[in-house]
């Protein structure tokens, strides 16, 4: 894919010095809110069962391997990584993890706006549900290169100069674990705390760690 320039390997003797919170799926509301707005990301445990993991590799198995078609959608990731895009349409039982009471919650409280605007001598009230953006599968193949480091939400030009306020936030990101995720086969890097950064304040290699997640995890890293 044209424009993807692999960044440098990260030395395999670096060890992180910070962690990724895991939290239990029973978790109240308002601890997990507490913890994203601190952190801007944490691993939910026991979010799926095994069989439901199962299911959704089925689901996905006619869209993978000779099958899989090259990506050309999203430059900072490798061509030896196959998406699978549309994967709600995909997946019956990715659509209704969209529907899990937990990711409702989240996603109401962080992603809903309400307010009014003028038209002319009256005001206009808006209530604006958020919005399914994308849904996706990753499958880091052999030989993957590692992507940058960035945010998400630089689709939006997000200016983050300005005062952080959680529910003023993108972009809400769910991370299923369909396998083990480790540091070893590319799990997701992480740097806590960064959401809350200015442009000026560019993460080091040394600030990161790894989302790892075994199958019952899901990570949701604000963006």
């Amino acid at each position: 894919m044209g424009g993807f320039i692999p960044p440098s390997p990260i030395d395999p003797s670096f060890q992180p010095t910070v962690s990724i919170t895991k939290l239990p799926i029973t978790t109240p509301i308002e601890t997990i809110i507490s913890t994203l707005d601190r952190d801007g990301g944490l691993i939910l445990t026991d979010l799926l069962t095994p069989s439901e993991i199962a299911q959704i590799a089925t689901d996905t198995a006619p869209y993978t391997g000779n099958n899989a078609t090259p990506h050309s959608g999203i430059a900072i990731v490798p061509q030896e990584t196959q998406l699978i895009g549309g994967l709600i349409a995909k997946s019956p039982t990715m659509l209704a993890l969209c529907e899990h009471p937990i990711l409702v919650a989240l996603r109401s409280r962080i992603l809903t706006d309400e307010g009014s605007m003028p038209s002319e001598e009256i005001r206009k009230n808006w209530h604006i549900d958020p919005l399914l953006s994308l849904s996706v599968s990753f499958q880091i193949k052999y030989g993957a290169p590692r992507q940058r480091l960035h945010r998400d939400d630089g689709i939006h030009l997000i200016d983050h100069s300005l005062p952080y306020q959680l529910e003023k936030v993108s972009q809400f990101a769910c991370l299923v674990a369909g396998v083990e995720t480790t540091r070893e086969n590319g799990a997701t890097m992480f740097v806590p705390g960064s959401h809350r950064w200015d442009e000026k304040r560019q993460p080091s290699l040394d600030e990161i760690t790894f989302a790892g997640m075994n199958l019952q995890n899901i990570s949701s890293p604000i963006k």
